[in-house]
């Protein structure tokens, strides 16, 4: 047998690799009986868990024995079964220059090979360990980035879950290096996968936050945010270890709430938040090892925490018309105006925070006169000189009109107030606050508002309304119709599981009916809104929405919201519900993104149907290849519903004795 020599003994090369791993002793070309020992087994040696040993022994190699050494790598590279040192011996080609410099060209051909070639469940991890070696060797720039680009452009719907999952986090990674936008469909194609649905959602979530942080104007950077923030929102249901994606969620919430003239007290509960989600993050980071080309996405987290904390300082000094430490809370704000530059992005927050810091300046004549100070002295300039100079220049244009004051774009939030003053804009007297409550007044006054007493019925109201902020249609009038019509809904809910037989009569008789359709639903529901929503245009089976039919058509003049109508078998929880959000999200497709999923419970039941507060939820979700997100109340209506008392069992009477 081929070997190495000790004293009388022929020992194999891979008995004396085993031999220092145990003894804890340094491996050498020399060690193991010379390079045409090795040599002599490469047949075993390619295929053997050692591909590690024989990267670092490659990287340390003397110029005569790299040709042997260099094909041994190359081999094992292309046949080894041993996925953890694999990615070990590719750590050691990308770090050590002359090595990856002398194989990069044939090992690409290598690693493409076995990404592409994954016939067996357990070369999936390989292919993914090979897909990263791509990816890592192209940062280098030893490769074209076309290798991997081309990979992962194509990579199919259905790839097996664990190689999904590492495509997903390599994809995310490579369009924040490269942009390009295929790599976008794959992430979109990736969350097809179960396994891989949360990794490819939270990392398309930061793909569409980085493209918002681009866009040239209010309505793109709006538009996107609201897209990541559903895709973050998703991840998080996958998994409740994604304290990242929570993290993200509450940054969103943050940047959203400023440019909307939130109070500091409103933004505070996000703050803790993100706060909470940014330690439990850090815990986890600290029991693993982050991998290099993920170190600057951790960076930047640590300065999202910062920023965000200075918007929210930033909110209540800007409700303040002067300052006890001027120069340092100007400083701060200046952070906050020119948080574009340190995250190096196209305006996108500048779009979203500068407008408000704008507006409070030339509202109020004490912070115009802090920063006119602090611009006169000289040793403040040099550092904060740029952003300073160009802030006081747009106060400059704000005061004098040539620009308008306030948010660069969107509706006003005040719109019944504005209505009552006939003015386009808020006044500057009229405080955030003081605007709030008139508004709230005018809409209690005008009927918009209505005392609920049930306090379920009211948790929900509340619920509902906080996570329809997320959506840009959510406001004003369409906010306003979308609430009245959500309350009927959610009073219809309450009086199908009250009612009793006697009180709904022939009308009713489907509830206790298992044959019962959601064309029963569907008919109720209508005269329930026909008889206490008179404010809008009620048809069903209306043709030409969406190229189908809606169930429940509910017209406003200028918008309209659809109420979709199912039935499903077996008890009902929001993942089941969630099969049925396609299609009534497609009614949404040329109007506003919101609209109604109702569905028809049947099942046989043993036990109370679900509470109230169980029976309406929101539900967001991005299609598959669109960049919109579609937003839905989802309320159930509990069918084949049997009476309290027959829920109990049933005892017999003792007899009379006579």
């Amino acid at each position: 047998m081929s070997g190495s020599h000790m004293g009388h003994t022929t020992v194999s090369v891979l008995s004396l690799i085993e031999h220092h791993l145990e003894s804890g002793t340094s491996i050498s070309v020399s060690s193991l009986g010379g390079v045409r020992a090795i040599e002599s087994e490469a047949d075993i040696v390619a295929r053997a868990p050692y591909l590690d040993v024989f990267a670092c022994l490659a990287s340390e190699a003397e110029p005569q024995d790299i040709e042997v050494l260099d094909a041994l790598l190359l081999r094992g590279f292309a046949e080894s079964d041993n996925a953890c040192s694999f990615r070990d011996a590719a750590n050691t080609v990308i770090s050590s220059s002359s090595l990856r410099e002398r194989i990069s060209a044939r090992l690409t051909k290598a690693l493409e090979l076995r990404v592409e070639n994954r016939p067996e469940p357990m070369q999936n991890l390989l292919a993914a360990y090979a897909l990263e070696a791509l990816f890592r060797l192209a940062l280098t720039g030893v490769i074209s980035k076309f290798s991997p680009l081309r990979i992962m452009a194509s990579l199919d719907s259905d790839p097996d879950g664990i190689f999904a999952v590492h495509a997903a986090k390599l994809t995310g990674a490579a369009f924040h290096v490269w942009r390009d936008d295929e790599l976008l469909a794959t992430l979109d194609r990736l969350r097809n996968t179960p396994e891989a649905e949360g990794e490819a959602s939270f990392e398309l979530g930061l793909a569409r936050l980085s493209l918002a942080l681009d866009a040239e104007s209010t309505d793109t950077v709006l538009l996107e945010l609201e897209t990541a923030y559903t895709l973050f929102k998703r991840a998080q249901h996958t998994d409740d270890d994604r304290s990242d994606a929570t993290a993200y969620c509450f940054v969103i919430d943050l940047v959203r709430g400023f440019w909307r003239e939130a109070s500091e007290l409103e933004l505070r509960p996000s703050l803790q938040g993100l706060t909470n989600a940014v330690s439990d993050r850090a815990r986890q980071f600290n029991r693993y090892q982050l991998p290099d080309w993920l170190e600057t996405r951790s960076d930047r987290d640590i300065q999202w925490t910062r920023l965000v904390r200075a918007t929210q300082r930033a909110a209540s000094d800007l409700q303040k018309p002067s300052w006890l430490k001027a120069w340092s809370v100007m400083e701060q704000l200046l952070i906050v105006y020119d948080a574009d530059r340190s995250f190096q992005t196209q305006g996108g927050l500048g779009r979203l925070l500068q407008p408000r810091i704008e507006a409070s300046f030339v509202r109020e004549r004490g912070l115009l006169g802090h920063l006119d100070e602090l611009l006169s002295e000289n040793s403040w300039m040099q550092v904060h000189a740029d952003t300073s100079n160009l802030l006081r220049a747009r106060i400059t244009q704000l005061k004098d009109g040539s620009v308008p004051a306030g948010k660069s774009s969107g509706a006003s939030p005040y719109p019944q107030l504005l209505r009552a003053l006939n003015y386009d804009r808020l006044p500057p007297e009229i405080s955030v606050a003081a605007a709030e409550a008139l508004e709230q007044a005018l809409c209690t006054r005008n009927g918009r508002e209505r005392r609920i007493t049930n306090p379920i019925v009211q948790k929900l109201l509340r619920g509902m309304g906080t996570a329809l902020t997320q959506c840009l249609d959510y406001e004003n009038e369409v906010r306003a119709d979308f609430d009245e019509l959500m309350l009927q809904i959610i009073l219809f809910c309450q009086s199908r599981q009250d009612a009793g037989v006697k009180e709904l009569g022939d009308r009713g008789k489907y509830l206790r009916d298992p044959d019962a359709t959601e064309f029963d639903l569907q008919n109720d529901l209508w005269q329930w809104l026909a008889g206490n929503f008179p404010s809008c245009d009620l048809k069903t089976e209306v043709e030409g929405v969406a190229t189908g039919r809606a169930d429940i058509y509910a017209g406003f003049g200028t918008h309209r919201l659809i109420i979709e109508m199912k039935r499903h078998h077996g008890h009902l929880d929001k993942d089941a519900a969630r099969k049925y959000c396609n299609q009534a999200g497609a009614y949404q497709n040329t109007n506003v993104k919101l609209g109604f999923l109702g569905i028809l419970e049947i099942v046989e039941r043993s036990d109370p149907p679900a509470s109230l507060e169980e029976c309406v939820w929101y539900e967001s979700f991005v299609p598959h290849g669109s960049q919109v997100t579609r937003h839905l109340v989802t309320f159930r209506v509990p069918g084949n519903l049997r009476s309290p008392s027959s829920l109990s069992p049933k005892t017999n009477k003792p007899k009379k004795k006579v």
